[in-house]
């Protein structure tokens, strides 16, 4: 793979952890970012309770002057410290305050052909996230344990039944100072837990792709299989990418995409502790990330919503029936 910084030393920690953790924004950049979010409001419909994206609405136009207003102050410093990568639309995340709040082990959506390319996101603190207020936990090393192809709908975990050893034993808080921030590579295992605090938790983000790449979007069809799409970077303004029920409107289809899923057993991940590519807390275990019950991002109920299984499933994409039936009628045809 070809270097995503231009800076060798931070090229190193990413290629080694699968993120790296750098100096961003002043505290005016970071105060113009905060202007931009509560200028703006929180998405329409974001219901207060959870970890939610602004991409999480339907409002094109509302997604549009967010993207606009992060990139006006952070774009210049990615095409700074970037070599040669293209910003996507970026979003703000707010972590509400509450026991709804905690984000489970996951790893982020696939955005290109990532047996030729890397893709990247940047997180950045909008202000000091702590052991409080839900700081970001990352897995070091994971992002190259088991190939995996991430997308939405019916993909199956290849860390099924293994999450609570890799959030007790294989994982890193790393706290940040507003301003500072985390890239990682999207495969890159990560989680927060609950915002215990009384005020919601900022950062801003923007997903970052090769320029010669082609912008994917994977989508898991009912027979297990997976189909590929080109998209352009409207999809992720036109769209509720974590909650869209059918194909990618509007995008070319590559078609189906030879993939063979592997699951990491108990044995290849002792096996990679032993090799030094996974850290290990056996002697001091950290708490348990509990999902508790699966509950509807939306309104918040626990009813008609199906029990995690062996898919990626997050609160962030699931829907009640109610919710779900609302959502279909605002998505674009």
């Amino acid at each position: 793979m070809r270097p995503t910084f231009v800076n060798a030393e931070w090229q190193e920690a990413f290629d080694r952890d699968g993120y790296v953790k750098i100096p961003c924004l002043d505290q005016d950049q970071v105060q113009a970012l905060r202007d931009v979010y509560y200028g703006l409001g929180k998405a329409p419909g974001d219901p207060e309770r959870a970890c939610i994206s602004t991409f999480h609405t339907y409002d094109a136009e509302y997604k549009q002057k967010i993207s606009d207003g992060v990139h006006g102050v952070l774009k210049p410093y990615c095409d700074e410290i970037f070599d040669d990568y293209k910003c996507l639309p970026a979003n703000f995340l707010t972590k509400w305050p509450g026991g709804m709040s905690g984000f489970g082990l996951h790893q982020d959506l696939a955005l290109v052909d990532e047996t030729k390319f890397t893709s990247a996101e940047i997180w950045v603190a909008l202000e000091d996230t702590h052991e409080d207020n839900g700081q970001l936990w990352m897995v070091p090393g994971s992002h190259k344990w088991v190939p995996t192809l991430r997308g939405i709908h019916s993909f199956r975990s290849p860390f099924y039944g293994l999450e609570q050893r890799i959030v007790q034993r294989h994982a890193k808080p790393e706290p940040l100072k507003a301003g500072e921030a985390i890239v990682f590579n999207h495969a890159t295992l990560h989680f927060s837990y609950p915002n215990r605090t009384e005020k919601e938790r900022l950062v801003a983000i923007i997903d970052l792709i090769p320029n010669e790449a082609q912008h994917l979007h994977y989508f898991g069809l009912p027979d297990g299989s997976v189909e590929a799409f080109e998209i352009g970077e409207e999809f992720w303004v036109e769209n509720n990418p974590f909650t869209l029920g059918t194909p990618p409107p509007a995008a070319q289809s590559l078609g189906i995409q030879e993939f063979e899923f592997v699951a990491l057993t108990e044995e290849r991940l002792d096996q990679l502790v032993a090799e030094g590519k996974a850290i290990d807390h056996e002697a001091e275990r950290h708490g348990a990330l509990n999902p508790g019950k699966a509950w509807c991002h939306r309104c918040g109920t626990t009813e008609g919503i199906e029990e995690p299984t062996d898919r990626w499933l997050g609160n962030v994409t699931l829907l009640c029936p109610s919710c779900a039936e609302k959502e279909a009628e605002l998505a674009p045809v």
